[in-house]
């Protein structure tokens, strides 16, 4: 494992590396875009930071609409009054639902909106065990792997065909918000899977293995190791070159964020105090965000991006046994996702 990749690695990073701050000199006129969890802490704060670079169009999707509106007028309020009033609509996305997720993906298509960029930054970081109500699986795998999965698969024909239509404007972004806990992985569940011959999503549902403090690290792995066998062996090569950009961004570990909202009691406190004394501020995670989803440009695609650069994956996929899991992950997300889509043609689309 590289430093990079260590926890002296991260410790280094979080104390003496500070993301570079958007550039004044940054307009987004004319630009518009889409952040997924943008009512509270990251997305919130790279709303913000877009929107005083003078973005036209933003589409807050949130789970809670309520709460969504609120977020709106505090933004708007926000907003440098040296900026033209952008337009910054409300829009209901639900991670734990497979047909909130296609529901919101069609009305982005039926409306005619030309997305720039699409920052997937909704997660969640569960310390305790409990299931999805509608598919069953375990909430953090559902979301932070599944859910983000078929969402990312959505957008792309999407925006790739807004590409095409008009190459004038830079290519189209789709920018998911990782961790570089994925690189910490212990993942017990690959080799629990290959024991008992069952597939990943049964080891990860099953209670029994159920680990708090690796679930949120594995679930980030997943998703990473998803994204890698996309973008490298399903992904055509003319669309690779042409069409929308994928990327993923570490935007460090902050303070101010409400990932671990549901931890509660000792362990509530602890990780609390934690976050002031090693955490970086919300807001300076932010910068990463936008970085990636307008800065970073087509140099970025394919890659993993920390503190506004290049960096190395989690290696995971990079052993034999990672090559092996990663093609399973992939099969396995293909095969949660036909009961939801046509994947065949959705495939073909990509």
């Amino acid at each position: 494992m590289p430093f990079y990749n260590t926890y002296p690695g991260f410790l280094y990073r979080q104390f003496f590396i500070c993301p570079s701050r958007v550039p004044s000199s940054l307009s987004l006129h004319g630009r518009a875009g889409m952040v997924t969890g943008a009512n509270t802490g990251l997305g919130y704060h790279a709303s913000l930071q877009l929107l005083n670079s003078g973005l036209s169009r933003l589409i807050l999707a949130v789970r809670n609409v309520a709460k969504g509106e609120a977020a709106r007028e505090t933004l708007l309020a926000s907003v440098s009054e040296s900026n033209k009033p952008p337009i910054v609509e409300v829009w209901e996305l639900d991670l734990a639902s497979y047909s909130s997720i296609t529901a919101f993906v069609e009305r982005l298509k039926q409306s005619g909106i030309h997305l720039d960029f699409a920052i997937l930054n909704a997660g969640v970081a569960n310390f305790t065990y409990g299931l999805n109500a509608s598919t069953g699986h375990e909430d953090s795998i559902q979301i932070n792997w599944l859910s983000t999965a078929l969402l990312t698969l959505l957008l792309m024909p999407v925006l790739d065909q807004q590409a095409a239509a008009n190459n004038e404007r830079p290519r189209p972004i789709i920018s998911i918000v990782g961790s570089e806990t994925a690189a910490w992985a212990k993942f017990k569940e690959a080799q629990t899977a290959t024991e008992q011959q069952t597939s990943l999503v049964k080891a990860l549902d099953a209670e029994g293995n159920f680990d708090m403090t690796d679930r949120y690290y594995t679930s980030k792995l997943l998703y990473q190791l998803f994204f890698l066998e996309l973008v490298r062996n399903h992904r055509s090569s003319a669309l690779r070159a042409s069409g929308t950009v994928l990327n993923i961004v570490n935007p460090g570990f902050c303070y101010g964020s409400e990932l671990h909202r549901g931890v509660e009691g000792a362990l509530g406190m602890v990780l609390g105090g934690m976050k002031r004394v090693v955490g970086r501020s919300v807001s300076m995670g932010a910068r990463t965000l936008v970085h990636a989803a307008v800065l970073a440009g087509a140099e970025s695609n394919g890659k993993y991006l920390s503190d506004n650069r290049p960096a190395p994956f989690a290696g995971y996929g990079d052993r034999l046994l990672g090559r092996t899991t990663q093609g399973e992950v992939w099969d396995e997300t293909v095969t949660e996702l036909r009961s939801v889509v046509d994947m065949t043609k959705l495939l073909s689309e990509i």
